[in-house]
């Protein structure tokens, strides 16, 4: 009953963010070579979020962190882990939107606090995930809320927040990409 509960939850959760990050049609955009369960052993497994049902991405969920743990994967540039050249900084600039889209509201809540994992994760995201950059930036994300914040388009927010960080002397040379 349990493991059936956690498979219901686990679809419920993947389905909408999977709507959210399939893009415009049109787009330069080219997707990764994984699912939404994220590069890993589960990825060369089941391949593309499209191909196949979410039961299948939590599956692939379940042997990027238990059987294989996703982070070697990542740090080794194996299991689908590996930036794809030409569109690396599509690929970035996008998975960036993504968050904040998904995350505007508690994004906002967390940066006019100046704390938060919402803030911290989006951090991370840019490349300011050391302790002393994220109270960097977490303060600019407070000070500059109302302007980061001045409309709810998610590419003009990440922007702002990128812009912001790179006009502060202890975050420019932490962000990476555009």
């Amino acid at each position: 009953m349990k493991i059936s509960t956690l498979v219901v939850v686990g679809a419920a959760l993947l389905l909408p963010v999977s709507a959210l990050a399939q893009g415009k049609k049109g787009s330069s955009y080219t997707p990764p070579p994984y699912g939404m369960a994220g590069c890993g052993l589960g990825s060369l497994f089941f391949g593309k979020a499209e191909d196949n049902k979410a039961g299948q991405q939590i599956v692939a969920a379940y042997l990027n962190d238990a059987v294989f743990p996703q982070t070697s994967a990542i740090t080794s540039g194996t299991s689908n882990c590996e930036d794809s050249a030409g569109g690396s900084a599509e690929a970035l600039r996008k998975e960036r939107e993504t968050y904040v889209s998904v995350n505007l509201n508690d994004l906002s809540k967390d940066a006019s606090k100046g704390d938060g994992n919402y803030l911290r994760g989006l951090a991370e995201m840019i490349g300011c995930g050391s302790d002393q950059q994220f109270a960097a930036f977490a303060a600019v994300s407070q000070k500059d809320h109302a302007q980061i914040f001045s409309d709810s388009d998610a590419s003009n927010v990440t922007g702002r927040f990128i812009a912001k960080a790179r006009e502060t002397e202890d975050l420019r040379g932490c962000v990476v990409g555009n």
